[in-house]
């Protein structure tokens, strides 16, 4: 289970490559960000992994508002024009935007339901770790999502939410790439953090952003600390 990618292929890599797993479900944000969209967009079609649609995937597409965090605003504007809507080309840009908002699917009698934001707001509302309690799973039990940039699960009597929190950038404290891994026979969720090259993607978006100093140092510190 991985989410929040943002352009972010040195740390998709780490995951992808170092990784057992039978099948992938991404819970959204292929781009912005970051500096590689197309490579993390092109390891995600080459890996069949299943996937919802992002803000930023949405806002790339569809040059709709992302609606992001206002920390974090103005630097989503400056590398989507700057870097996702250079970088990738029409054609994948169209795939992208043609994701499903949410997915349901079944893992050996596992009925899991899939999507970014929260279930009233697929797209844009972020649900924290004790929010994630309250939920409505009729139809479903296990819920993913992506969006917060956090890891969490909330697993009671009542409810199964995971979010494997943000591949590209965490926002926790811990600059490692941030996913989870399900077994659906015992049922249970492993997180793990991956280590990667993070300043060879800072000395990429420094070339990518040249002109951006503040946009670029915000998203060097988000990259290097998990703080933003």
């Amino acid at each position: 289970m991985i989410s929040d990618a943002h352009a972010n292929i040195e740390a998709l890599n780490e995951v992808v490559n170092h990784t057992d797993f039978d099948e992938a479900v991404f819970m959204g944000d292929v781009v912005d960000y970051g500096p590689n969209p197309i490579d993390v967009f092109d390891l995600l079609q080459h890996i069949s992994a299943k996937r919802v649609l992002g803000n930023h995937d949405a806002a790339a597409t569809f040059k709709i508002d992302c609606r992001s965090s206002p920390a974090t605003y103005a630097a989503s504007v400056t590398t989507r024009q700057m870097i996702t809507w250079k970088l990738m080309p029409p054609a994948s840009l169209d795939v992208l935007g043609r994701a499903e908002r949410k997915l349901e699917f079944e893992y050996d009698g596992l009925r899991v339901r899939a999507l970014h934001g929260a279930p009233g707001d697929l797209l844009y509302k972020y649900i924290t770790k004790h929010e994630a309690g309250t939920l409505e799973m009729k139809g479903a039990d296990l819920m993913l999502l992506g969006h917060t940039h956090i890891a969490y699960e909330v697993k009671n009597d009542r409810v199964w939410v995971v979010n494997p929190g943000s591949v590209g950038f965490p926002s926790d404290t811990d600059p490692r790439a941030s996913y989870a891994i399900l077994d659906t026979n015992t049922r249970q969720v492993a997180f793990r953090r991956a280590k990667y090259d993070v300043e060879g993607v800072v000395r990429r978006l420094r070339d990518l952003v040249p002109e951006s100093k503040e946009d670029f140092n915000l998203l060097a510190q988000w990259l290097r600390t998990a703080q933003r």
